[in-house]
């Protein structure tokens, strides 16, 4: 579609939308519906005003708020001002957004006026006290091979990096999930993900721009209002980690889904047997399974989940102009059916520096995961291959959380694992030695959550008296995992 139509960049999509679709809802909050036209309106408003703050082409400007159609105006008000969007979690403490400010460099913030505002920030509210501003003769775009988009990722390494997306990938990427998907006009997505994650601004907000559908915004994840906003605004496709299907299952409501078509769930960690139990428990005919990473724009392989899975993995197909191969620890090709590392080549990896240690020659990005191929060329992830956790979709070091829990004053050693959980595919467990007598789990949740994003606070903290390391000294998660599973240790939770 974008290639028939000319379309090179976001900026254009959006006013291309207000032209074929214009009197029909784009985005929709608690409080307000923004038409297609609306939006373009308000963006070609914000775009004028950063122009005057003298944001130039190619300048990053962060974009800091819950899930609001404010954030996507401000968004694409930043991309029709040919500028780069960085967005940064609203529910994330100072210290870490000073530290991603730093690295990110951004030369305006666009807030929401509830957040502690940063120095030179512009609000939500004076956005939209903004008057809209008519279509533009020569709008001020960018190019396709400029960054339209910026995330944070802590990838492979657990260092975090900023990974820009250009135009082309993203447009190209999310037409091929909107043909997959089967998304039309008539769609309304459930946005339950935050748009600063690509699952949110990629998976649900791009693909239904690209079809004309209308997204749904929720600015807080509340399993108890999801079955209510199923029925009542007709939602027909509900997109997510499994965390939302386990939650919305668990409600006790039978088929709160009557009018959805289409589940998408985006995980390492999926279990193909429970997501259908899931599905059908939810009245929802089509559940697709999705996997990627922040290095790939998102998306790698996209697959449609039988009713008898036949077996625990679901199988994905990669996206047109996705390579996928298997590789074992000497990064040799492995044959079909032999598990080894994921790794993937094509249009949609992003290379945020030249050196990137995750990039392999022949430009195979190293994802990090464990999967296998069969002989079609279907692919299925089994789970990571390095100690990165996943909780939800989210990304979590467990060294940055090691680092927090140790400025405890109780605490002098600490090590954090990923332990299986059917919600959120894993959640955090935290060992620790303590310093003295043993810390409270409430004094640690209150130190880590002051300090960390609320999916990386451990969600239980057990006490050990010493931490299991291997003959050279280094800690060894893998004998922790198992001295918790086979138990029995002291927990002070």
């Amino acid at each position: 579609m974008v290639e028939e139509q000319g379309i090179q960049t976001l900026g254009e999509l959006c006013g291309l939308r207000a032209r074929t679709h214009g009197d029909r809802p784009a985005v929709r909050d608690d409080a307000a519906t923004l038409t297609y036209a609306e939006l373009a309106a308000r963006a070609r408003a914000v775009a004028r005003l950063l122009r005057e703050r003298g944001v130039v082409a190619g300048d990053r400007v962060v974009v800091q708020g819950p899930n609001r159609v404010t954030w996507i105006s401000a968004a694409f008000g930043v991309l029709m001002a040919g500028a780069t969007v960085v967005p940064l979690g609203h529910r994330a403490p100072d210290a870490e957004r000073r530290r991603l400010l730093d690295q990110l460099e951004p030369c305006l913030v666009l807030q929401d006026e509830s957040l502690d505002p940063l120095p030179g920030a512009v609000s939500f509210a004076e956005l939209e006290d903004l008057p809209p501003e008519p279509e533009q003769r020569h709008p001020e775009w960018g190019d396709a091979a400029t960054a339209a988009l910026v995330l944070s990722s802590s990838g492979t390494s657990g260092t975090v990096k900023a990974v820009p997306m250009t135009h082309r990938q993203l447009l190209r990427v999310y037409d091929d999930v909107r043909l997959a998907l089967d998304a039309t006009a008539d769609d309304v997505w459930l946005a339950t993900v935050p748009l600063t994650h690509s699952f949110g601004f990629n998976g649900i907000l791009l693909v239904a721009l690209l079809a004309g559908a209308t997204v749904r915004l929720l600015p807080d994840y509340d399993p108890a209002r999801l079955t209510r906003l199923l029925r009542e605004e007709r939602i027909t496709v509900l997109a997510g980690p499994p965390t939302i299907y386990h939650d919305l299952a668990g409600l006790g409501v039978r088929a709160p889904a009557p009018h959805t078509r289409l589940g998408i769930v985006g995980s390492t960690e999926v279990s193909a047997p429970d997501m259908t139990r899931l599905a059908e428990r939810l009245g929802i005919p089509r559940i697709v399974a999705g996997y990627g990473m922040t290095e790939t724009c998102g998306t790698v392989a996209l697959g449609d989940l039988p009713t008898v899975p036949p077996g625990p993995l679901p199988w994905m197909v990669p996206l047109p102009g996705t390579e996928v191969r298997i590789c074992d620890e000497l990064e040799r090709p492995v044959p079909p059916g032999a598990r080894g590392r994921v790794q993937v080549r094509g249009h949609h990896v992003c290379r945020p520096y030249a050196d990137a240690p995750d990039l392999r020659p022949g430009g195979w990005f190293d994802t990090g995961d464990v999967g296998e191929l069969d002989a079609a060329g279907r692919l299925a992830v089994a789970g990571r291959a390095n100690d990165t956790i996943i909780v939800s979709g989210f990304n979590v070091d467990p060294r940055e959380v090691e680092a927090v829990l140790r400025e405890h004053p109780r605490v002098e050693e600490a090590a954090v694992i990923g332990v299986r959980d059917a919600r959120s595919g894993q959640r955090i467990l935290a060992c620790v030695v303590a310093r003295g007598a043993a810390p409270a789990a409430a004094d640690l949740a209150e130190h880590a959550r002051a300090r960390l994003a609320p999916y990386k606070v451990p969600g239980q903290v057990v006490v050990l008296d010493d931490l299991p390391r291997t003959r050279t000294g280094k800690l060894s998660r893998a004998a922790l995992r198992l001295m918790v599973e086979e138990g029995p240790v002291s927990s002070t939770c």
